[in-house]
């Protein structure tokens, strides 16, 4: 079986794990596949319904084991026959084999209550015969199916029913599952020690593939407890042996697992460096999922690292594939990180539109996690009805079956209503929330668009502000040069050259003030009337200092707008201030200003 494995997070936004890795829970069988097809499947199974034979029940259990890694579905057809033969003729090996046979091939097919109903069958045939090895197995393979649902706790004690038929066989299944069960829980030394069981047994059977998954699981135990030097031990034992792996995904799991512990412990270049032997790795097998992220992985440890463009093209990739197969946790991860980058490179644009995607990612994903938890509680309550109405059967057979019989329905019924009643109310809770959540992101992002639009308009008023001081500057100049200039000239002249800079001055000021004025009020059209309705006593060059404030300019600006030096700003911003009874107020003049919009 595969099951997701959890390791530490490269960053706070990274969702939780990065790949599935196997742990080794094995089902029963290995071997040779058959080559029939469908026509003489038919066939097979029309000759067999008119035998009722021990040999032809063989022949037909024999069939259905061909068949299984194959065509799973026609392996069930032919196991199910043969279970019919087998109660016509009272074979019980036959019923045995074939309902351990059939839990499996329903597990294959993810059929998980016909599969734990044929293990219970197979549970109960197996029970008066002392059969340990076929009861062990069916109650680890059942631990399997609850572990896969997420049930942990039901798994946990099925494979330590396993362990106790398991006196006199090897036990690494049962103490690697259960290593997984405390793994997963969240209980790491009580998960090392199990695994340490495990990885001891698979030494002493000389089983690399064993020996190499729980050299990784050891290190993924260390790797969650921030022992980074022994976790790197056990992960580079699964290296030494990679190229007599069965199972060529494990390498590329490890080398993540690696590049994701060098991370943790800051050591950079090792890290990039096994994570793109990961990514190598992930393509040579063309395992989309684990290229994703792995991909994830590269481009947020280049996000951290500040190298946004290298990060944009890993997550880009990272993205569209996310996209492509659905997974949604990436998906959610690659774009929150893209739309950073591009609000840093101001390009908002394709921000927004991964923020779009960041929310519908986000979304989907919280989505499908209710929804998990829905079918997770709708699974255990049908199991527990299946084995809830076994017992009934067996206790009806001599006690008031009809009664016994409806009581039970009435029973599911309501337990089915109550259900229903409480998905209902989570339904409808989680669209309202979402709702609320989307509203609070649209206005959140309105104003985010609105600051900025007003940033880059106050920006385009203080440029040209400036152009304007300096034109003024041009005109000083010039006024200065005909003073200099009038030293020279007769004292009629010289009154004549005053009288003309005079004038000069005076209109420079008011086209300038006018200037200003217009570009202002094209962008903050009710300014200066809300300020007059409130503060009418201001003058004239207090209004000019109120909106140059208000554009949050320097005071170097505002001296060479207004021909003044840098204490008479200062001195006027005080005054202005008292006017403005902001003289005991913790407000900044933009703050204050801001409500005159």
């Amino acid at each position: 079986m595969k099951t997701q494995r959890r390791h530490p997070k490269t960053n706070k936004d990274l969702v939780k794990s990065i790949t599935t890795l196997a742990l080794t829970l094995l089902l029963l069988y290995a071997s040779a596949l058959s080559s029939y097809g469908q026509s003489s499947l038919d066939s097979l199974l029309r000759v067999v319904r008119n035998t009722s034979n021990v040999s032809m029940i063989v022949a037909l259990s024999s069939n259905a084991y061909e068949r299984r890694n194959e065509h799973p579905e026609e392996a069930i057809k032919l196991s199910t026959e043969a279970i019919k033969m087998s109660k016509k003729a009272d074979f019980t090996e036959g019923l045995i084999f074939n309902y351990r046979l059939l839990g499996n091939l329903y597990y294959q097919v993810y059929n998980y209550e016909e599969a734990i109903h044929s293990y219970d069958q197979c549970i109960t045939l197996s029970l008066p015969r002392n059969d340990s090895a076929t009861i062990r197995e069916c109650y680890l393979n059942k631990g399997v199916i609850y572990f896969t649902q997420g049930l942990n706790n039901k798994a946990l004690d099925y494979f330590l029913i396993a362990l106790n038929y398991s006196k006199n066989l090897d036990k690494e299944k049962e103490y690697n599952n259960i290593g997984a069960v405390f793994f997963i829980e969240q209980e790491y030394e009580e998960a090392y020690n199990y695994y340490n069981k495990a990885l001891e047994i698979f030494m002493k059977k000389g089983d690399k593939y064993g020996i190499s998954v729980a050299n990784n699981n050891i290190g993924d135990v260390f790797k969650m407890m921030e022992k980074y030097d022994a976790a790197l031990i056990y992960y580079n034992k699964v290296l030494s042996v990679s190229d007599s792996l069965i199972n060529p995904e494990l390498e590329a799991i490890c080398l993540n697992n690696i590049g994701i512990v060098k991370e943790m412990m800051n050591d950079g270049d090792s890290a990039i460096y096994y994570y793109s032997k990961g990514l190598e790795k992930a393509e040579l097998l063309n395992d989309q999922i684990l290229i994703t992220r792995t991909l994830s992985l590269i481009g947020n440890f280049l996000f951290e690292k500040g190298s946004y463009a290298k990060a944009k093209s890993y997550l880009k990739r990272a993205f569209d594939l996310s996209r492509d197969f659905v997974i949604y946790e990436d998906m959610s991860n690659t774009s929150k990180l893209l739309q950073m980058i591009y609000e840093k490179d101001g390009n908002f644009k394709e921000a927004y539109h991964y923020a779009n995607m960041h929310i519908l990612a986000s979304d989907s994903l919280h989505n499908n996690e209710a929804k998990k938890q829905v079918l997770k509680l709708m699974f255990d309550h049908k199991i527990s009805v299946q084995e809830l109405e076994r017992r009934q059967l067996l206790d009806t057979e001599q006690h008031e079956r009809k009664k016994s019989a409806f009581k039970f329905y009435l029973i599911i019924l309501t337990l089915i209503i109550i259900v229903l009643l409480v998905v209902l109310f989570l339904f409808r809770t989680v669209q309202q929330r979402k709702i609320e959540r989307i509203k609070k992101e649209n206005a959140d992002l309105q104003l985010y668009n609105a600051e900025k639009d007003n940033e880059l308009k106050n920006r385009e008023i203080i440029e040209k502000v400036l152009k304007i001081s300096e034109k003024n500057e041009l005109i000083d100049a010039t006024v200065k040069s005909l003073d200099e200039f009038s030293s020279t000239l007769s004292q009629k002249q010289r009154s004549q050259l005053e009288s003309i800079t005079r004038g000069l001055r005076m209109r420079g000021t008011k086209n300038q003030w006018e200037e200003f004025y217009g570009y202002f009020s094209q962008v903050y059209s009710q300014f200066f009337e809300k300020l007059e309705k409130e503060f009418p006593n201001l003058t004239l060059s207090e209004k000019r200092l109120c909106a140059l404030l208000k554009l949050n300019m320097t005071t170097k600006d505002m001296a060479a707008i207004t021909n003044l030096n840098f204490k008479s700003i200062e001195v006027a911003r005080t005054r202005l201030r008292k006017k403005l009874n902001l003289t005991n107020s913790n407000l900044t003049f933009q703050e204050f200003f801001s409500q005159f919009n």
